[in-house]
C-alpha cells in the first residue's frame, strides 16, 4: 500500500520547485537590482523636486508623463527619497506586496473552484511558477518598471473580485464595488491599465452579472477614461541608435505619420506575435523562435476567448483565464498599434509582465481539461510532462537570471562612470538618449541635494 507521500510525490516535488523558484526569484531581485537613477528616473526626480518645492503635490501626482498618469509611481517616489534617499526602497515593498496580492488571488479563485484537491493543490504551485519568472525581476528592482507590475496587479484584483463573487454572496455588493476601484486604480500604473474596462465588462457579461452591474461599469468606466485622458498628451517617438545594434526610443518633435499599408498591418502584428514571445524575443538569437511561441499564445489564446465568448454556459475559472488572455491581448495589441516603429528586432523585456497574464489565463482556462488528463488513463505520463516542464522552467530562469543581473550592472557601471565625469557610448542607452539633458539632470540632483546615492 502506497503511503500518503508516495501518493502525492508529483505534488511534493512541484511545491518544492516553486518554492526554489521563489527563492531564486528574490535572490535575482537583489542581484539584478537599479537603484540609481538613470533614463526615466533622472527626470522624474527633477519633477519631483520642482513641485515639491512649490508643495504642489495635486498637481505633483496628476500632471501626465507622456501619455501616463503614474500616480502609483510618484507617489513612490516622494516617499522613497524622503525616507531612504531614493533607494527604491519603497517601490521594492510595494511591487513585493501586489505580487504576493496576485499569487494569493489566483490561488483563492483556484481554491473555492470544483476541482479535485489533488489537483488544487498541483494547479497551485504551477501557477506559482508562472507568477514569478525572472524576467520580471526588473518589475521590482528597478523604479520606473514598477508601473507595469502595478496595472497588471490591480487588473487581476479587479477581475477576481468581480468574478469571484455570486449573486447570492453577503459579499458580492462590496467585492465588486472593491473590484471597480481596483480597476481605476490600475491606470495609474500607467495607461494600459485603461484597457482593464473592456475586459471586466466582458467578464461582467459572461458571468451573467445583472445588467445594472454592467451598466454601472460602463458608466464608471467611460467617465473614468474620460477624466484620465483630459488634456493628455499623446507623444510620438523616434528611434536613435545607440551603438552594438541597439536602439533607444525617445520622444519624436512633430507628429509622425502612420502608415495603414498592408507592410503597416503586417509588421505590427509581428509586433504583436513577438510581444506574446517574451521574454526570449528580448534575446535577438532567439526572436525566430519567440515568433513561434507567441504564434502559439495567440492562437490559443484566441480559441480560448472565441469558445468562452459562444459558450452559453462556462465556469468561474474559464471566465477568469479567458479575461486574463483578453487584458493581456488588448494590451499586446495597443502596444502594437503605438510601439511598432519603436523595437524594430528585439523586444523590450519589460513588457513582459503583461504576458505573464497570458501564461496564467491560459493555465487557468484549461484547468479543468488539464484535471481530466490529472486523473486519466495517462496520469502518470501527464505526470511526468508536468515534472520535467517545470525542471525545464526552473533551468531556464537560471540563465535568465543572469543575463537579467549582467544588463542590471551595465546600468549601475554605466552610472557609476558618468556620475565620475565620464561619457561612453554606451550610456546612450543605460543612462540617457541624450547627453546633455543627463548632465542637466546629473547638475540639478547635485545641487538640490537630490543626488544621495550614484552607485548601487
Amino acid at each position: 500500500m502506497k503511503t500518503a507521500y508516495q501518493k502525492h510525490a508529483f505534488t511534493n516535488a512541484l511545491v518544492l520547485i516553486a518554492a526554489a523558484n521563489c527563492i531564486l526569484f528574490l535572490y535575482f531581485v537583489e542581484k539584478a537590482s537599479i537603484r540609481v537613477p538613470v533614463l526615466d528616473l533622472l527626470n522624474w526626480l527633477r519633477f519631483y523636486g520642482e513641485r515639491s518645492k512649490d508643495g504642489d503635490w495635486l498637481g505633483y501626482l496628476w500632471a501626465p508623463y507622456n501619455e501616463h498618469r503614474m500616480v502609483f509611481s510618484r507617489m513612490l517616489l516622494a516617499l522613497d527619497v524622503k525616507w531612504f534617499g531614493d533607494q527604491g526602497e519603497t517601490f521594492a515593498a510595494f511591487g513585493f506586496v501586489l505580487l504576493l496580492g496576485m499569487a494569493v488571488a489566483i490561488c483563492w479563485r483556484i481554491l473555492k473552484s470544483d476541482l479535485s484537491i489533488s489537483w488544487k493543490l498541483t494547479a497551485i504551485p504551477i501557477a506559482v511558477l508562472l507568477l514569478t519568472p525572472v524576467n520580471t525581476v526588473i518589475m521590482i528592482g528597478m523604479q520606473q518598471n514598477g508601473c507595469l507590475l502595478q496595472v497588471s496587479a490591480f487588473g487581476v484584483f479587479a477581475l477576481v473580485l468581480f468574478d469571484g463573487a455570486t449573486e447570492q454572496d453577503d459579499f458580492s455588493k462590496n467585492r465588486r464595488t472593491a473590484a471597480i476601484v481596483c480597476a481605476c486604480l490600475a491606470a495609474f500604473g500607467d495607461s494600459g491599465g485603461l484597457l482593464i474596462w473592456p475586459a471586466l465588462m466582458w467578464s461582467a457579461w459572461k458571468g451573467s452579472v445583472r445588467w445594472g452591474w454592467i451598466a454601472g461599469i460602463a458608466c464608471v468606466g467611460i467617465s473614468f477614461v474620460a477624466v484620465y485622458l483630459w488634456n493628455l498628451p499623446v507623444p510620438h517617438y523616434k528611434l536613435i541608435e545607440v551603438g552594438n545594434g541597439a536602439y533607444q526610443a525617445v520622444p519624436a518633435d512633430s507628429p509622425v505619420s502612420r502608415s495603414t499599408d498592408f507592410s503597416h498591418i503586417v509588421r505590427s502584428f509581428d509586433f504583436l506575435i513577438r510581444f506574446l514571445g517574451l521574454p526570449w524575443s528580448h534575446v535577438h538569437e532567439l526572436v525566430w523562435p519567440a515568433r513561434v511561441i507567441g504564434l502559439s499564445i495567440f492562437s490559443l489564446g484566441s480559441f480560448a476567448l472565441i469558445s468562452v465568448s459562444l459558450s452559453v454556459r462556462v465556469n468561474a475559472l474559464k471566465r477568469l483565464g479567458a479575461a486574463l488572455i483578453l487584458f493581456s491581448f488588448l494590451i499586446a495589441g495597443a502596444a502594437a498599434l503605438l510601439r511598432v516603429d519603436l523595437y524594430v528586432d528585439q523586444m523590450t523585456v519589460r513588457y513582459g509582465m503583461f504576458v505573464v497574464l497570458a501564461h496564467l489565463g491560459l493555465l487557468v482556462w484549461s484547468l479543468d481539461l488539464l484535471e481530466q488528463l490529472w486523473n486519466g488513463a495517462h496520469r502518470r505520463s501527464f505526470q511526468w510532462l508536468l515534472l520535467g516542464t517545470s525542471l525545464a522552467w526552473f533551468g531556464q530562469q537560471i540563465v535568465v537570471g543572469h543575463f537579467v543581473a549582467e544588463e542590471a550592472n551595465r546600468y549601475n557601471d554605466a552610472w557609476s562612470r558618468f556620475v565620475a565625469g565620464d561619457w561612453t557610448a554606451d550610456m546612450l542607452r543605460y543612462v540617457s538618449p541624450d547627453r546633455d539633458r543627463a548632465q542637466a539632470g546629473l547638475a540639478y540632483l547635485r545641487a538640490n541635494g537630490l543626488l544621495l546615492k550614484t552607485t548601487n
